[in-house]
C-alpha cells in the first residue's frame, strides 16, 4: 500500500510539463481532468467545478475515488480541496500543489495566501516547471540543495523580518527585510551545502531556476 504522508493536488493553473510518480492525487476543478486525461485515478476530485462541462464532470465523477462539490464561495476551491484532504487523510505531513501558478495571478495571490495557514503542521509548496515556494517558520530552518535549482530567495510577508542566512553565497546576520524593497531574492546555492536560514518571523521561500 501507498505511503499516503505525501499528496499531490492538481489545481486548474499552468499545468506542469512532467508529473512526478504518485498515485497519490487530488484534482480541483480542471485540474482533475488534466490528471484523468493523463491517465490518473484521483484519489479526490473537488472544486465548483465551473469550467467543466457536464460530459467532463460526468467522466470526473466516474474516475475519481470521492468526489465533492463546493456549494458556496466563502472559501477558495484550493482551501476546499485541503480541507478535504485532511479529514480523508489525517496522518498527511505534505502537500504539493501543481498547476497553482500562471494565467490567473488572482488565483495564484490566492494560493500564496493559502501557504501562511496552519494546516496541522503540514508542510505545503506550491511546485511548477521553474519554482518551489514554501513557508520557513520561526527560528532555524534548513534548506538542502534541490537538483537543477539554483536560485534560493526569500520574501518577507511580515514587516521587519529580521534573518541570518549561512552557507549560501550571499551570506548575512540579522538583515532586516521590509516590503518596500527586495533585498534578499536572487541568492544561491554553494556546492552541495544546506543553506542554514534563521528568521524572526515567517518567510517565503522560493527555489528558482531558469
Amino acid at each position: 500500500m501507498e505511503d499516503k504522508s505525501v499528496i499531490n493536488v492538481m489545481l486548474g493553473g499552468q499545468f506542469p510539463k512532467e508529473l512526478p510518480k504518485s498515485n497519490l492525487w487530488c484534482g480541483v476543478d480542471k485540474g482533475a481532468l488534466f490528471l484523468i486525461e493523463n491517465g490518473i485515478k484521483p484519489l479526490i476530485s473537488c472544486g465548483d467545478f465551473d469550467s467543466i462541462n457536464e460530459v467532463q464532470l460526468e467522466e470526473i465523477k466516474k474516475k475519481s475515488n470521492n468526489f465533492f462539490v463546493k456549494d458556496n464561495q466563502d472559501e477558495t476551491d484550493t482551501d476546499f480541496a485541503l480541507k478535504n484532504i485532511l479529514s480523508m487523510f489525517p496522518k498527511v505531513s505534505e502537500i504539493n500543489l501543481y498547476g497553482a501558478t500562471g494565467k490567473r495571478l488572482d488565483h495564484f495571490f490566492g494560493n500564496i495566501l493559502l501557504l501562511n495557514n496552519n494546516y496541522k503542521n503540514v508542510n505545503l509548496k506550491i511546485i511548477d516547471d521553474h519554482n518551489i515556494i514554501s513557508i520557513a517558520k520561526c527560528g532555524e530552518n534548513i534548506f538542502t540543495n534541490v537538483c537543477k535549482y539554483k536560485y534560493f530567495s526569500i520574501v518577507p510577508i511580515f514587516e521587519n523580518t529580521v534573518m541570518t542566512i549561512k552557507n549560501s553565497k550571499y551570506e548575512v546576520e540579522n538583515m532586516i527585510l521590509t516590503f518596500d524593497r527586495p533585498n534578499a531574492t536572487s541568492n544561491e546555492f554553494v556546492d552541495d551545502k544546506n543553506i542554514v536560514l534563521n528568521v524572526s518571523k515567517k518567510v517565503l521561500v522560493i527555489y528558482s531556476r531558469d
